[in-house]
């Protein structure tokens, strides 16, 4: 009898929980049905770019970040402790604890006011451009990496590593060879979370990329700029597209988790 009242009241909380979230969500689609749809072909040109830029620059971002990240969280999870591995965490997690913003201003100040920063700009045309978006992008989404991939390679009995250095792998040998393909599905789901991120950053790709019409807005960009300049019916058609892509993203993402393919779960 106790375990059903409590089946009862967890199933309760969820129940109402998702039930606000679904007025929230569905509010965008009420605006348009109730309303005579009406898009300009500008509006969808506007969109079409801005979807497309987002998607090709988280794409990018999210795959240099992990990248990065993969080699830097292995070693973290494994080899430091105590002050070192606070440091480390410290420095890769601030941007994550600043606002998107603030990472924009600075990103923007070492493009413009650093020696260094100023010379990569002339040369690769970071600020005010494509590169820019990925870079912010690249930036926001590092932190989110690396605590996703820091905790999952913990979370790895360190049997695996020494089997594979008695049989002839180096460290480097067992990341790649070993560890990576045994929870490819978690990593292919932490690259999904890396992505998301990426995707739905507004702040820094505004102050970096400029947020110019037609070259670097990204579809965050676009949903601010349409909220007060395309009037209600055209914010609704973005969110309405822009809730449905996340659902949908997120959907895979905990499929993936599930799943787990290849995951340590299936090898023990």
């Amino acid at each position: 009898m106790q375990s059903l009242n409590d089946g009862f009241f967890f199933k309760a909380v969820m129940v109402f929980i998702i039930l606000l979230i679904a007025l929230l969500l569905t509010t965008p689609f009420m605006v348009l049905f109730s309303s005579v749809v009406f898009i300009e072909e500008e509006f969808i040109s506007d969109f079409t770019w801005a979807f497309l830029l987002s998607l090709f620059s988280s794409l990018l971002s999210a795959s240099i970040s992990v990248m990065l990240v993969l080699p830097v969280s292995y070693y973290t999870s494994r080899f430091l402790r105590g002050w070192r591995r606070r440091i480390v965490y410290s420095l890769l997690m601030v941007t994550a604890v600043i606002t998107p913003s603030a990472t924009g201003v600075l990103l923007l100040e070492f493009f413009t006011l650093n020696p260094l920063g100023g010379y990569l700009n002339r040369v690769f045309g970071v600020v005010g451009d494509v590169e820019g978006v990925v870079v912010a992008q690249l930036f926001v989404s590092i932190p989110i990496a690396f605590s996703y991939y820091a905790a999952l390679f913990a979370s790895v009995s360190r049997v695996y590593e020494e089997l594979a250095l008695e049989s002839g792998l180096t460290r480097i040998g067992y990341l790649y060879r070993v560890l990576l393909p045994m929870l490819r599905g978690r990593v292919l789901a932490g690259y999904v979370l890396v992505f998301s991120r990426a995707f739905s950053d507004f702040g820094a790709s505004l102050i970096l990329g400029g947020g110019i019409r037609g070259r670097t807005w990204t579809l965050p960009i676009l949903v601010y700029s349409a909220t007060y300049m395309g009037g209600l019916v055209t914010v609704s058609t973005v969110l309405a597209f822009y809730l449905v892509f996340a659902v949908l993203l997120y959907y895979f993402l905990s499929g993936l988790e599930e799943r787990g393919v290849g995951g340590v779960e299936e090898v023990e």
